[in-house]
């Protein structure tokens, strides 16, 4: 089936995921995400596009973008290609480093894109890599401390990000603190993704569960983690969302694994039964 063309016009504004393929990890250190930064801010300048929000997980990368005269495709693509050929060749390997290409949510107002920008930088504490605000706001690897004047850096076009939230640069920081105060509630406030997994209550509450029995946050379930923990947590809820009769597919999605995954996961299940 033919892909359908991107919204991308110049001033468009897009929330942009990139993910390891299989959901591996994309970054073995702090000199990966050293040269993916650099590499942002370059090629970001190059094309005119602001960049809004960003934050950097184990698997994956989130941009908030504003399009300039360049397509954001092309952008990507020399993010992808120069980030891919140095993390290659760095650690031996070969193949595809990303999942297939990356998802780019269009931003409809000022509203959807402080949910966005505030989604994009809770990612850290919610996955429990930071443990509060102060600590996000020293993080290297997600722009909130930049955005709240913490860090100087060219990287996001700061004045841009804060417009939503008031019209002085001080007000809109003042109004940002709160809004992220309230990180809590971020997932019900989450920008709309057509990609995003459907939320099933039942699947939902053994989610909650299992990590409420393991002691970890549901992002670090979710989120593709590779912590023992996370991953026996995952095993768990795949074995528990097949006594539930839920879809594989579904679960899958939600857990972000294989199909496959889980089904050998009923498989056990179905024999221990």
């Amino acid at each position: 089936m033919p892909r359908m063309p991107r919204r991308d016009a110049p001033g468009a504004h897009h929330h942009v995921t990139l993910r390891g393929v299989a959901r591996c990890d994309i970054f073995v250190d702090d000199t990966d995400r050293r040269f993916l930064l650099d590499r942002i801010e370059v090629v970001s300048a190059e094309c005119s596009l602001a960049l809004l929000a960003l934050a950097f997980m184990s698997n994956h990368v989130h941009l908030v973008t504003r399009t300039g005269p360049v397509p954001l495709a092309r952008f990507m693509a020399r993010i992808e290609t120069a980030y891919a050929m140095h993390f290659n060749r760095r650690h031996g390997r070969v193949g595809h480093l990303f999942q297939n290409r990356y998802n780019a949510t269009p931003i409809k107002d000022d509203a959807h894109l402080r949910n966005s920008i505030r989604y994009v930088h809770v990612n850290p504490l919610e996955a429990g890599v930071v443990g509060d605000l102060e600590e996000l706001e020293r993080y290297l690897w997600c722009g909130h401390g930049i955005l709240m004047g913490n860090r100087t850096s060219a990287l996001l076009d700061v004045r841009s990000a804060l417009a939503p939230f008031a019209d002085s640069v001080p007000e809109a920081r003042v109004a940002l603190g709160e809004f992220m105060r309230d990180w809590k509630r971020a997932r019900e406030c989450e920008p709309e993704d057509e990609a995003a997994p459907r939320r099933i209550p039942q699947l939902e509450a053994e989610l909650e569960r299992v990590c409420a029995e393991f002691g970890i946050a549901p992002a670090l379930v979710t989120g593709g983690s590779r912590r023992r923990t996370a991953c026996n947590a995952r095993e768990v809820i795949a074995r528990r969302a097949h006594l539930l009769g839920l879809r594989a597919s579904e679960v899958a999605l939600r857990l972000g694994v294989a199909h496959a995954s889980i089904l050998r996961a009923a498989k056990r299940a179905r024999s221990t039964s």
